[in-house]
């Protein structure tokens, strides 16, 4: 490689991811292309059932075949489906027709039901954001505690039960020119 200059070098780069371009493109080319279809190797189905035979060479200390009979499900009846849909024949649909109700004005306007006659609720009136009542204090439970009450040197922390007391805890204020990347301290 020393004795190229830049040129080829670049040019071999260049062939290279080519190559590989074109590898790819066959690869990928491969995985459209479908097999040929293979004759099919099961009888045909028919739903009338069949008797089984036993081949009279076999040791007569085989156990005794009996007759197996076989029943297929109609599959030629079409099957009902409510929405309307067609799936037999050239044309499919995968939904019916669907209509759109008519309602008149009188029914779009009535402001105590909804045009399909269902009743409405009145909704609760507005308020006035600055005129909320806000309450003045949170009800409590007695037979549960509340968050920060002491007990046999546990507190209780909503959401994670009593937990030991650590009291004001401990913390460190670390000189550090706001690289978050940069390692602080030690975790011993």
């Amino acid at each position: 490689m020393k004795n190229m200059n830049a040129k080829t070098k670049k040019w071999l780069a260049v062939s290279g991811c080519l190559a590989l371009c074109a590898v790819l493109v066959v690869l990928i080319g491969q995985q459209f292309i479908t097999p040929k279809p293979v004759d099919n190797i099961l009888p045909p189905q028919s739903s009338a059932g069949s008797n089984v035979t036993v081949d009279p060479k076999e040791p007569e200390n085989a156990e005794k075949e009996k007759e197996v009979t076989v029943t297929l499900s109609d599959t030629t009846q079409p099957t009902n489906i409510d929405n309307g849909a067609v799936s037999s024949g050239t044309e499919q649909t995968i939904q019916g027709d669907a209509t759109k109700p008519e309602y008149t004005e009188e029914q779009l306007k009535d402001p105590t039901q909804k045009p399909d006659g269902e009743k409405v609720t009145e909704p609760p009136k507005p308020v006035d954001h600055d005129k909320v009542e806000k309450p003045t204090e949170t009800p409590k439970n007695d037979n549960q505690p509340q968050g920060g009450e002491t007990k046999d040197g546990k507190i209780y922390v909503p959401g994670f039960g009593w937990i030991d007391d650590i009291g004001d805890g401990q913390g460190t204020t670390v000189d550090g020119d706001g690289d978050i990347n940069k390692q602080v301290g030690t975790m011993d």
